[in-house]
């Protein structure tokens, strides 16, 4: 497996029937990299050993370690699973085109156990539920339009570049996941804590499927107290998305917003704005001293999707 720097990606399809079959394909293909870490990676309080990384310029998600160095990888374009080894060296691949969830999850498990992994304690269950879809009662995986699952990746990497660099402007830098549950990329970072030394006031940022407060994918910023906020229903509303208070506490902005901007620099600029104006109205209602996100950049720099580039990994 290659290391890339990725720039954004122009954006400039609507979100229709088919993007949305070929989400949910990639939805359910990416729940055999959470059962991997549910059941054989030692579970952690919040989770995180169920989610993936998108790797840039591979279309790739890449789950957690395992015990043995190897991890299970899902490449988003041609439905794929890959088991690699701790060089990221692709030991083995499991096409999923044509299979059901069933025969699929048999044949990872024997390819897991091939390459040396206990699968003593790997289960087809996860403790949690998502979207019902045909691929549950047998069905089988299908890649209608391979530009439809392209276009689907093209949204991760554009979010992770947006979402890499409001991640280097918190103190506390979190690592951009993608949560297989609701299959959201994002993170969330802790602005203060009460007396306890626990949480009191958090955001977070991420990119969002389609669900049920919108009905397309999404950026979004969302926020958390402990305490009333005095004034956080009186944000100024600013260009590019919207505040969804009071029935949710955050802000979004709409794929069908974005399309509406052109070339990649100028929609890789909205996203930023529309994070780093929120950012900084919250900041201001929280009575945090802060430093507004991208303040510490060089004054006056634009969004370069040139020279964006994503964390080696690997």
């Amino acid at each position: 497996m290659k290391s890339s720097n990725n720039d954004w990606k122009l954006q400039k399809q609507a979100f229709n029937d088919k993007l949305n079959e070929a989400l949910k394909q990639q939805h359910h293909a990416t729940q055999f990299l959470a059962l991997a870490g549910r059941h054989l990676i030692p579970q952690k309080d919040d989770d995180s050993n169920t989610n993936v990384e998108f790797i840039p310029g591979e279309n790739l998600l890449l789950g957690n370690e395992l015990p043995n160095g190897m991890r299970v990888g899902l490449h988003l374009t041609e439905l794929k699973l890959l088991i690699l080894d701790a060089a990221n060296n692709t030991k083995k691949t499991i096409r999923l085109e044509g299979k059901t969830q069933k025969e699929v999850f048999v044949e990872l498990t024997q390819n897991l156990a091939d390459v040396g992994i206990n699968v003593t304690n790997f289960k087809n269950e996860l403790h949690y539920e998502i979207p019902a879809h045909p691929l549950d009662e047998g069905a089988v995986f299908s890649i209608e339009d391979k530009n439809d699952f392209l276009e689907n990746a093209n949204y991760r990497n554009n979010a992770k570049i947006v979402l890499n660099e409001i991640a280097g402007e918190f103190e506390s830098e979190e690592p951009i996941r993608i949560w297989p549950h609701h299959f959201d990329t994002g993170a969330f970072y802790v602005i203060s804590k009460n007396e306890k030394d626990e949480m009191a006031q958090t955001i977070g940022v991420g990119f969002a499927i389609p669900d049920s407060m919108i009905d397309e994918p999404y950026y979004y910023l969302s926020f958390w107290s402990e305490k009333p906020v005095e004034g956080i229903d009186k944000l100024p509303a600013l260009d590019g998305g919207n505040w969804m208070m009071p029935d949710w506490n955050g802000a979004i902005l709409k794929h069908s917003e974005l399309l509406k901007t052109e070339p990649a620099d100028e929609q890789c600029e909205l996203v930023k704005s529309f994070y780093q104006s929120r950012i900084k109205s919250l900041l201001d209602c929280f009575n945090k001293k802060h430093t507004s996100p991208w303040q510490k950049k060089q004054s006056g720099t634009k969004c370069s999707t040139a020279k964006m580039n994503c964390p080696k990994t690997g």
